[in-house]
């Protein structure tokens, strides 16, 4: 096979591999999607995957690598300055969610997994948390800059607030304790009171 064709045989495999995996992730959870269940669904040997990716965590970490960049790109776009600021963070908040609400159990195996392992391996995962406080201190930053806050709010705790509000109404969400439509209504009181703290905090 020319080498041309060739690496585009091995591209299309790739591709074929993390949508397999993907979706057995997505439906079973990391622990019970087994590389032989991957390779089936995607009409693959287990050699042919092992020709790609070293092993499932490879694999895990470059389905949710793909799966953050979607969302992330999503929120930073859903950045509204005509909005009035809580309503603009609920924008992309709730981009967020309905982003990730199909793959809860994707989003939180990889959390899952980050947690207990601590293996730099999943890195990836702590990446997703970051750049989601970085998009929110982006939008609060605006926010201070166009005098919409006070000069001296701390933003860079808000933003943590917001951060760690996401991911635990996320669970909440897995969880079945509330349903999509509630999540945000919550979130949006959350975030009342996240940009209230801001304007008496800085008075």
């Amino acid at each position: 096979m020319p080498l041309g064709a060739r690496a585009r045989s091995k591209e299309l495999n790739r591709q074929k591999i993390l949508a397999s995996a993907k979706a057995l992730f997505k439906d079973r959870g990391f622990e019970a999607a087994t590389l032989r269940d991957i390779a089936k669904e995607a009409g693959l040997s287990t050699g042919a995957l092992f020709a790609n990716f070293s092993d499932k965590n490879e694999i895990f970490i470059k389905v949710v690598e793909a799966e953050s960049a979607v969302v992330l790109e999503r929120m930073i776009d859903a950045h509204d300055p005509t909005l009035p600021l809580t309503e603009r963070l609920l924008k992309q908040l709730k981009c967020t969610y309905e982003a990730a609400h199909t793959d809860m159990q994707l989003v939180l195996s990889a959390f899952v997994m980050n947690w207990a392992r601590r293996d730099p391996a999943f890195n990836e995962i702590d990446r997703l948390s970051d750049l989601v406080r970085q998009t929110m201190l982006a939008s609060l930053s605006y926010a201070r800059e166009h005098n919409e806050l006070p000069a001296g709010s701390p933003i860079e705790c808000a933003s943590e607030i917001l951060e760690d509000l996401c991911f635990s109404n996320l669970r909440r969400g897995f969880h079945g304790e509330m349903g999509l439509n509630e999540l945000i209504e919550r979130m949006k009181q959350q975030i009342t009171l996240v940009v209230s703290g801001l304007k008496s905090v800085a008075a």
